[in-house]
Parts: structure tokens; C-alpha cells; sequence
């Protein structure tokens, strides 16, 4: 069985970093993180510049464009909230008290941060990785949100849809030292460990991608530990609670747990698998243990070449008019900083110092009489070269479609409906981008919902600070009782819970809202809009949602002013 599974998941594997897609993606997505960090002169040009004298001059356009972009985000963040479509008051309390949970978890995670450093390597290489799932902490199960290094995964080439939903496996590489393969994988550790000899470490594998599979780095004492996330078709039970909910599950036994009584509904489905291998051995496999059933890394996927499928990001299309801008930048300077010398042979006594009084703009030069000597500059050879050099600047502007006022530049732009145009321009073309980001967004609210769902079982107690001085406290998952303080009880025996995120009884949607830190600002800032639509809010209330430190004296001197005066007496 073992044998069958490493099998699987090590073709997985293999055939997915030798998919000529992802080897063409990764060769652009390490050139495209190169021109945006400024490394835009290859080793062979630097050294043939050196040669001729030519100083490798780097203007970097394209990474302010890059940075505008990712700033947008930043300067406009959404957050998910969760709203009942029944409308019903028990399940409208419930779904604000998820969003607020859904807050906190965001808070604790850094979701945030994590969520726009991935978007930043997706507007760059094309496609990005967050990681979301449960780890332990001091109080129990914490949900994380990591971006992930897009460089460390691997995933199915032969998928098509966007959000790589139809992928039959998605896989991330791990470098780990001794002591970490020891702590991770404690059972299996040892058959990894054991082979020692460079002979056996090298059978994993030991030439360039393209080829066979690298496991082991001999050099730095390293093993390459794949972690595969698969699919693997199986029977899925459906059966009914004996309150007549629907339940879903891949375990027969818990199926007749649920409902002895109710007939199995029996289907197939995918479910997702987590194995760990590298080189010939299998470290660990197991179903993933969370009920979403999918895979824990979530894409961002900015643009796909229709003929390969490859990724590509908004730095590709600018590569060469970045290239060329910085060529002409530096071939305009030689030929601002240099001079030709056409002379006679015994024009000067020394030919040295001749050239190096030629290449100074304050240089002297004592020639013979009688004996022709000229010095050439080379403005007008310059002058072409920075008029290629600007084209090229524009051209980077239009083929990333981020225009310079966008970003504050001076441009040539002189009236504000040319540079208003402009500035609309670069909004638009970047709303691909952000719809990509909003579909990434929904897909982590999903997945957040079910973790929570699944691991927030206890009771629990948010504090929802919308009232004035006695914050109102929403509790989940909370049994309740009668007057006599019995617990309340359901047809089949089962305690009454209050705002049980467990069950499927109500339906929730994501929407994405403005960001804030807490349930206030978000409220605050939903009676701000209401305001600008020409709903007649009463003060009171945008200073009861304030933050204010003396809003209740605020208040109170409001509602004085409210209050009719009493009518004189004729």
C-alpha cells in the first residue's frame, strides 16, 4: 500500500516540475523577481559593458509601477463578512457573530499583511500561495494565513480553471536539516536518515530539473521533503440527522453513528489526501484532516498564456523596454562621457595625454603647428540614443498599464482632464488584478468558515462593542437553559445551542466590506455611507459608533438639543 502511494505521489511530483509550463514559469517568474529588484544586466552584458567602457546603468521602472499596484491593495483593503440569506433574526445573529470571530482570526494571523505580500508575487511572477489552516497555540487551535514562496510549489500543469479547483494535486518542497526531519517526522525519520552513503543519496536523483529530481544537498546536509496534496476518489456517505439536517462523510462507521435508522445514501467524490516523501521513502500519509476537503493552499492567479497555461505577472510585457531603456541610458552616457580624435601622427608629443585631455570638458591640448587635429563629440549621437531611451519609457507605462500620473509623476500631461484620463486608465487596467484578488478572497472565507466550524466547538464569548458603555457580549455554541437554569433539550435528547457554528442551519454567504480593526469602525463607517446616499442618520448614532473618548457627555448634550422646548402659556 505504502509502496503504491509514494509511487503516486512522487509521479505527482516529478511530472509536475518537468511540465514544460511550469519550467517555462519559473524561469520567467526568477527573471521577473530579478528586473524588479533591480538586477536587470545579465553577468555576459556586465562583462562585454566593462570591455567597452560602458557602465551598466540600471533606471528601474518597473518596480514603482509593481509597488503602485500592490499599494492599492494596501490602501484599500477589504476584510469577509458573513451574512444569513434566509434573514432570519437567530441565524442574522449568528452570521455578525462569525464575522466578528472571522475578524479575530484575521487579527491573530496577520491575514492582512499575508494576503498583500501575496499579492504583490502574484502581480510579479503570476500566480501566488496562501496557506491557511489550524495549528496549536496557548488557547487551543489558532487559524494561520501564510503566504506561501510561490518558488517552494508545485501544482498540476494540466489544470485549466482560474483557481485551479479541477487541479488533481497541488505540492510544496521543504529543505530540512536532521534535526528537523527527526522532529517532524519522528516514525519514519530513520529510513530517510539511514541512507548515508553518497552512492544511495544520489540515486534520488542528481542532475538539473528538466531531468532527474534532486532529494539530497550533500553540501549542506539537506533533504528535500515534498509535501503532496491529492485527490483520491472515494465513497462519500450522505445521511440525515434525526432532525432531519444533512450530513456529509467519507467514514461509513460515523455515517450509521449519526442515524442507525436512516438508509445510507452512498456516492462517489473526491476527498484530499496529504502525503510526505523524499527520494524512496514515504515519511507519512493521511486524509487531510479538515472537513473542507480542500486543498490548503490557496492560488492568486493573475494572468495564464493561453497556449501553455503558464503564469505570467505584470512584470513580463515590460522586460524589454525595460532592457532597452536601460541600454540606451547607458550607451547615451559613453557617448556623453567619451570623444573621437582624429589628428595627424605628430600632432601632439604625447598620444596619452592627448586622450585623456580630450575626454575632459576642461582639457588642454598643445598641438603643432601646421598639424590637423579634431576633436568629435558625440552629443548628437547621445541625443538619438535618449530619444530611444524615452520611447521606451513610455512603452513600459502602456504595456504594464500604469501610467506615470498614476503614480505622481511629472508627465507631459498639462490640463487635469488629460491626467484625470490617465490616472482612470491605470484603475482599469488594473481591475483584473483585483477581481482575481476578490475571487482569492472568497475562496479564503470559505475556508475559514469551515475551520472555524469545525474547531471552534466550545463555548465561546465575543465581546461586540456597538453599545455605549455596556458592550453587548455574543456568546457561541452556548447550551441553553430554562428558568430554572435546566438545560434545554431538542426531540432527540440533544442540548438546545445557542449560535452553534457546528450545524448547517443557516446559510451564509461571503461579501467583502471595507477593512477595520473592529466592529465599531466597520459599523461607523457603514453609517458614513449611508449619509452620502441621503439617509437622514441621526447624530446620535455616528457618535455612538464613534471611537470618541467622551462620546456619552456628547450624547447626552445631543439629546437635550432634540427635545422640544415646552410651549408657553397664552
Amino acid at each position: 500500500m505504502s509502496t503504491d502511494i509514494l509511487k503516486r505521489v512522487k509521479g505527482y511530483f516529478e511530472e509536475a516540475v518537468q511540465a514544460p509550463a511550469y519550467r517555462t514559469w519559473l524561469a520567467d517568474a526568477k527573471k521577473a523577481w530579478a528586473f524588479y529588484d533591480g538586477e536587470q544586466w545579465t553577468a555576459d552584458e556586465v562583462q562585454k559593458l566593462e570591455e567597452y567602457g560602458q557602465a551598466p546603468i540600471v533606471i528601474n521602472k518597473i518596480a514603482p509601477k509593481v509597488d503602485n499596484v500592490a499599494g492599492t491593495e494596501i490602501a484599500s483593503r477589504t476584510r469577509i463578512i458573513y451574512r444569513s440569506r434566509s434573514g432570519e433574526a437567530g441565524e442574522e445573529e449568528t452570521a455578525k457573530a462569525l464575522s466578528d470571530l472571522a475578524l479575530y482570526v484575521a487579527e491573530r494571523s496577520e491575514q492582512a499583511i499575508e494576503l498583500s505580500n501575496m499579492f504583490k508575487a502574484g502581480l510579479i511572477t503570476g500566480v501566488a500561495w496562501l496557506d491557511v489552516g489550524i495549528e496549536d497555540g496557548e488557547e487551543g487551535a489558532v487559524v494561520f494565513n501564510r503566504y506561501e514562496n510561490e518558488m517552494q510549489v508545485v501544482w498540476d500543469s494540466a489544470a485549466t480553471r482560474q483557481d485551479y479547483s479541477d487541479a488533481r494535486f497541488v505540492c510544496r518542497e521543504r529543505w530540512l536539516d536532521e534535526e528537523e526531519v527527526k522532529r517532524l517526522f519522528p516514525e519514519t525519520a530513520d529510513s530517510l536518515l539511514s541512507t548515508t552513503s553518497a552512492e544511495e543519496r544520489t540515486r534520488f536523483g542528481a542532475r538539473p530539473l528538466g531531468e532527474d529530481v534532486i532529494y539530497f544537498n550533500s553540501d549542506r546536509k539537506l533533504w528535500r521533503v515534498i509535501e503532496v496534496q491529492y485527490k483520491q476518489t472515494e465513497k462519500l456517505y450522505r445521511v440525515r440527522t434525526v432532525t432531519g439536517e444533512p450530513v456529509l462523510t467519507f467514514d461509513k462507521a460515523e455515517a450509521r453513528q449519526i442515524n442507525a435508522e436512516d438508509t445510507l445514501d452512498v456516492t462517489y467524490a473526491p476527498r484530499v489526501h496529504v502525503a510526505y516523501y523524499s527520494g524512496n521513502v514515504l515519511l507519512g500519509h493521511e486524509p487531510l484532516p479538515y472537513l473542507h476537503n480542500r486543498f490548503t493552499l490557496i492560488p492568486y492567479l493573475f494572468k495564464r498564456d493561453r497556449k501553455t497555461g503558464a503564469p505570467y505577472g505584470l512584470v513580463r510585457t515590460a522586460i524589454d523596454p525595460q532592457r532597452e531603456l536601460n541600454k540606451r541610458r547607458s550607451k547615451a552616457m559613453h557617448l556623453l562621457n567619451t570623444a573621437q580624435v582624429i589628428a595627424d601622427v605628430d600632432a601632439v608629443d604625447d598620444p596619452d595625454m592627448l586622450a585623456r585631455e580630450a575626454a575632459r570638458p576642461d582639457g588642454m591640448i598643445l598641438k603643432r603647428p601646421g598639424k590637423d587635429l579634431r576633436i568629435i563629440r558625440n552629443t548628437d549621437l547621445a541625443a538619438s540614443q535618449v530619444s530611444v531611451m524615452e520611447k521606451a519609457a513610455l512603452d513600459i507605462q502602456e504595456v504594464m498599464g500604469v501610467f506615470d500620473e498614476a503614480i505622481g509623476r511629472h508627465t507631459n500631461a498639462t490640463s487635469g482632464v488629460a491626467i484625470q484620463t490617465r490616472q482612470m486608465a491605470s484603475n482599469t487596467n488594473q481591475m483584473f488584478a483585483f477581481d482575481a484578488l476578490r475571487r482569492t478572497k472568497k475562496m479564503l472565507g470559505l475556508t475559514v468558515l469551515a475551520l472555524i466550524r469545525q474547531y471552534f466547538t466550545n463555548e465561546m464569548t465575543i465581546q461586540i462593542t456597538d453599545n455605549l458603555s455596556a458592550p453587548r457580549l455574543v456568546r457561541l455554541n452556548q447550551p441553553l437553559r430554562d428558568e430554572q437554569g435546566n438545560t434545554m433539550l431538542r426531540d432527540d435528547g440533544k442540548p438546545v445551542i445557542l449560535n452553534d457554528v457546528r450545524t448547517g442551519i443557516f446559510d451564509i454567504h461571503v461579501e467583502e466590506v471595507t477593512d477595520a480593526l473592529s466592529s465599531r469602525e466597520l459599523e461607523l463607517s457603514q453609517l458614513q455611507l449611508l449619509m452620502q446616499a441621503g439617509v437622514p442618520v441621526p447624530p446620535q448614532m455616528l457618535v455612538e459608533a464613534s471611537t470618541l473618548r467622551n462620546k456619552e457627555q456628547l450624547i447626552r448634550e445631543l439629546d437635550g438639543q432634540a427635545q422640544p422646548s415646552a410651549s408657553k402659556p397664552l
